[in-house]
């Protein structure tokens, strides 16, 4: 068994797609820090091309470096992930793990999956749903086994409803608990951080599914730009300052992302936040408060609830919210005093501090002005929930 080093920085790049140039750029930023007896850095990099899979153990400059090609590979797949999570404890075991999903960013191409909706037999599927698929909400899921869940559905009108109300997203939330579970039980203890270099991945239910086996988490409500994590501000951090606290480490995650696309004159809305899983029910039983509520006055408050959805933030076909700015929304315009007050609740729940939820939040760009860090999957109101959430 190898000796253990304080940390192991493990990076999943699903790249195999548009953004593998993007990828290049990221393991060139993790090259200019590398590795070191204190900090150990590997990554699985699916690239686009025939390079295939490569595991890489990151070292500065690229001088000495480890390079093992696994050929073809479907980063899409959990057991993937999953082997490279066994590897790593194998070969690099850590007193603290972190890693990073860096995923299929811009979406499954219309080739994909049509091979996937062909392999699982869809019932009634033709290229016409195909384009539709690949351009909606499920072109965006993590993992291939969510898309084909859904093309195994009886029927086109049924996939329609489930696509549509945002279940591709409900369906990566529960296969990646199941994926981080496993990784948490192969690695004996709970992942330090899991940070997703990926879009639309700062939400309610990806934090309270995950709650158990991971003890920080830091993401993003908004679209990533392609550029990512500044993974050499990150590396070089925690190279310099191995033994900080882990709520710190998430903490430097959030300003230094934020702080690189300010320093390179980005105009497009970013966000970054962090949160401590440890204290995710302290957010949720607010929310469940409110939730109560809600039913109970439903649909008298159904103009309330739909004129806060319309001045909030929203992501990705309207299907993800902004959890602080929606609430906030409400609480200001219902005259449902206690419908007020357990939105209010919501609200002072999500302020940033040590001890709470919400440790550390950023965010530049007029759409994102309001935001507060984390989203929640809203269908809008008097409408059916997904048959996947849950």
């Amino acid at each position: 068994m190898n000796q253990r080093a304080p940390w192991t920085f493990m990076v999943y790049m699903a790249g195999d797609n548009n953004l593998s140039s993007a990828g290049d750029a990221d393991l060139a930023e993790m090259r200019r820090v590398g590795s070191s007896d204190q900090v150990q850095v590997v990554v699985e990099f699916d690239n686009a091309g025939d390079a295939g899979t490569r595991r890489i153990h990151v070292a500065r400059d690229g001088v000495g470096e480890t390079v093992e090609a696994l050929g073809e590979t479907d980063s899409g797949s959990p057991e993937v992930l999953s082997d490279f999570i066994s590897w790593t404890a194998r070969h690099h075991p850590a007193e603290r793990y972190a890693l990073i999903l860096w995923n299929h960013g811009g979406g499954w191409a219309p080739t994909e999956v049509d091979r996937i909706a062909r392999s699982v037999a869809s019932p009634g599927y033709n290229e016409r749903e195909l384009a539709e698929r690949s351009s909606g909400t499920l072109g965006r899921v993590l993992f291939r086994s969510s898309l084909g869940r859904i093309f195994g559905l009886a029927s086109p009108t049924e996939r329609a409803i489930c696509s549509d109300d945002g279940s591709g997203h409900s369906l990566d939330t529960l296969e990646l608990g199941r994926v981080i579970a496993q990784g948490a039980e192969t690695i004996g203890q709970p992942f330090d951080l899991l940070g997703m270099d990926a879009c639309l991945m700062s939400n309610l239910e990806v934090a309270y599914q995950l709650r158990d086996h991971v003890r920080y988490i830091v993401a993003s409500e908004e679209n990533e730009p392609g550029d990512g994590w500044p993974y050499d501000r990150v590396l070089g951090r925690l190279a310099a300052d191995p033994g900080m606290a882990t709520a710190d480490l998430a903490r430097h995650i959030v300003s230094d992302y934020i702080d690189s696309y300010a320093d390179q004159g980005y105009l497009g809305d970013v966000t970054q936040a962090a949160l401590d899983l440890s204290r995710i029910t302290d957010l949720t039983t607010t929310v469940d408060a409110l939730a109560g509520r809600l039913q109970a006055v439903m649909p008298a408050v159904y103009s309330d609830v739909w004129q806060a959805q319309r001045r909030s933030a929203r992501f990705w076909h309207n299907t993800l919210w902004d959890l602080g700015q929606f609430c906030s929304e409400l609480a200001a315009r219902t005259a449902d005093a206690e419908l007020a007050d357990a939105a209010t609740a919501v609200v002072d729940s999500l302020e940033c501090g040590e001890g709470r939820p919400l440790i550390a939040e950023q965010h530049r760009g007029q759409k994102v002005s309001g935001c507060h860090g984390i989203t929640i999957y809203l269908v809008p109101p008097m409408t059916g929930l997904s048959r996947f959430y849950g």
